[in-house]
């Protein structure tokens, strides 16, 4: 008995290496197909790629190689497709493999889809009930020391729901990195300086001079909204009138010719904006480790780093302003890093910020920045090469803007006009669970509609509300077998009752959540946990309404299914987690 324990204890512990056996399986039926039909010359890495196949009809991994390789064989996909699972059949029919996959189809136009065996999903479903909270876990990081900066609004005004987007998918990102054993350290950079902080400076004082009973025009593209009065009148508070001229009618100018009492409004304004995004921030969920100000990249570190560039020979002199060479990595034109006038371009400190991350040691970077920024990615990854990084050593995500939606009308949105609705708005509309997973249902490069109207439905139309419902709904199953407590301690669980169309699906889905995790740590895309939840509760809800899982009558299968919605309760609180939501035990 304890040496059957101990084997299928060793088969669990190898079915993370599953892909890796089955690309090996492959790679070797390949060899045994080129010794009869020799090919043209095969790619050189040969790679295989292994996918969770769209409709569960076509198997529980798929692999669409034999499309790829069929004209260097000059066959068919379809034909080789067929080669290679006669092939595979031969290399693994008396082997371990043969235990996990017991089932190989071709599909057209030339996939080949495995499914796994009920031994495998058996001894899977124990695994998920043993390992609990670490299940679905990986080392595809191997802990690599990785920073995702993420949000860095500007802070000229409150967190709007693009930033609350950005939040939600750099904080899920990171949970899913760390669950695969990268090492994430969170960063959020403040550009606090510049002209954007010294218009923030003038609107306040604008402001304050008018809570103070005198006349000013207002700066021309000024940041309006309540927020700014609100800092004015903080500010007035505690200043006083120490800010207003004696001579009222001398205001033209004023601030212009006191350059360092509008630099002292302007960091007053930024640190009040950067504390109420930082508590919008921790209400949502989402924390950082290092709050990177601009001002720790004065001008001479900017220099610096121009300087490593120049001495490469990737940094020349113009018509009076000085170049960065990003033709030479790809870019479609050399890019400005100082204009004629001496100043730095956005460029130039990007750059020297950029330079810090990979002197703090960090091995990978990932940037999350908003659609208007896309045109700005080639000429930082073409700065990190001129550097003598690796090109692909940095990764930058675009997230498309959300459109908030209430009784079907937009809600328009402008930081400069005061007209938008804020992340805190939306917090306190939906709830952070509900706002923060909407802002995930959808992929980082589709356009996000948020229905504020769906958001706040406490009912299965919700997609939130059915994952965490079916969440709830198992933890109150479970809470009414306890009943049943004494006459179960008795009863053998024996997994090969769980014999229905459902009970299979769900055995094969919970099997497909490692997988899930892996590729969405790959991808960069935390949708993919998501989309993975959402079909997971629904096939749930399903298997509910045709099948009594506690049964007095019937206590073996009662405990065989109790098992099994034990472990969907596990698989949809780690996905649930990872995704910064919470886990209601009652809804």
């Amino acid at each position: 008995m304890a040496r059957r324990a101990q084997r299928a204890f060793f088969y669990v512990m190898h079915a993370s290496h599953v892909q890796k056996k089955l690309k090996l399986a492959i790679q070797n039926a390949l060899k045994n197909i080129s010794r009869k039909i020799p090919p043209e010359e095969l790619p050189s890495p040969l790679k295989i790629e292994l996918e969770t196949p769209k409709d569960y009809k076509h198997g529980d991994l798929t692999t669409n190689v034999a499309m790829r390789l069929a004209k260097n064989f000059f066959l068919s996909s379809i034909k080789l497709a067929e080669l290679i699972k006669d092939e595979f059949r031969k290399l693994f029919a008396e082997k371990e493999l043969g235990r996990i996959v017991s089932r190989i189809e071709v599909s057209a136009p030339g996939f080949i889809n495995f499914w796994f065996s009920r031994e495998y999903l058996y001894n899977l479903l124990s695994q998920i009930c043993k390992e609990k909270d670490i299940f679905g876990k990986n080392e595809l990081g191997k802990g690599m020391k990785v920073n995702i900066e993420f949000v860095s609004a500007n802070p000229t005004g409150p967190l709007t729901i693009a930033h609350g987007r950005q939040a939600a998918v750099g904080d899920a990102l990171g949970r899913i990195l760390e669950f695969s054993g990268y090492r994430v350290s969170r960063e959020y950079f403040i550009n606090d300086v510049g002209a954007q902080v010294e218009l923030l400076g003038k609107s306040i004082y604008s402001r304050y001079l008018s809570i103070n009973d005198i006349e000013s025009e207002f700066p021309e593209d000024g940041y309006h909204g309540e927020y700014i009065k609100e800092i004015a009148e903080e500010f007035s508070k505690k200043y006083g009138k120490k800010f207003i001229p004696l001579d009222s009618k001398h205001l033209t100018g004023f601030i212009e010719k006191r350059h360092e009492n509008l630099r002292f409004i302007s960091q007053f304004g930024v640190k009040y904006i950067l504390k109420t995004i930082e508590n919008d921030l921790k209400r949502f969920g989402v924390f950082f480790d290092t709050w990177f100000s601009q001002e720790k990249l004065p001008p001479r570190t900017i220099e610096s780093a121009l300087d490593k560039l120049k001495a490469k020979g990737y940094v020349y002199e113009k018509d009076g302003a000085v170049w960065f060479k990003s033709t030479s990595f790809g870019d479609d034109k050399d890019r400005v890093v100082i204009k004629r006038n001496g100043a730095f371009t956005y460029l130039a400190p990007d750059i020297a910020y950029h330079l810090n991350k990979y002197r703090r040691r960090f091995h990978r970077l990932i940037d999350i920045w908003g659609p208007d920024h896309h045109g700005y990615i080639p000429r930082l990854r073409a700065a990190v090469e001129a550097l003598g990084f690796n090109r692909d050593s940095i990764s930058i995500l675009i997230v498309q803007l959300a459109t908030l939606f209430r009784n079907g009308v937009v809600l328009s949105m402008s930081t400069r006009k005061g007209e938008f609705i804020t992340l805190r708005e939306v917090m306190d509309e939906v709830g952070c669970d509900v706002a923060k997973f909407f802002f995930l249902m959808r992929k980082l490069d589709s356009h996000l509609d948020f229905d504020l109207g769906l958001a706040k439905k406490n009912s299965l139309d919700n997609p939130v509300y059915y994952i965490q419902y079916a969440h709830a709904r198992i933890a109150s199953i479970l809470g009414f077998s306890k009943g049943l407590k004494n006459r179960l301690k008795n009863t053998r669980c024996n997994p090969h009752l769980l014999d229905s169309p459902e009970d299979a699906l769900l055995l094969r889905m919970l099997c497909q959540f490692p997988l899930v995790i892996k590729a969405s740590a790959k991808m960069l895309e935390p949708y993919k946990v998501v989309d993975y939840l959402n079909e997971l509760a629904k096939v749930f809800h399903n298997f509910y309404t045709k099948h009594r899982v506690v049964s007095d009558t019937d206590l073996p299968l009662t405990k065989a299914r109790l098992t099994l919605v034990s472990g969907i309760k596990v698989v949809l609180a780690n996905g649930l987690r990872l995704l910064g939501v919470s886990l209601p035990e009652r809804m």
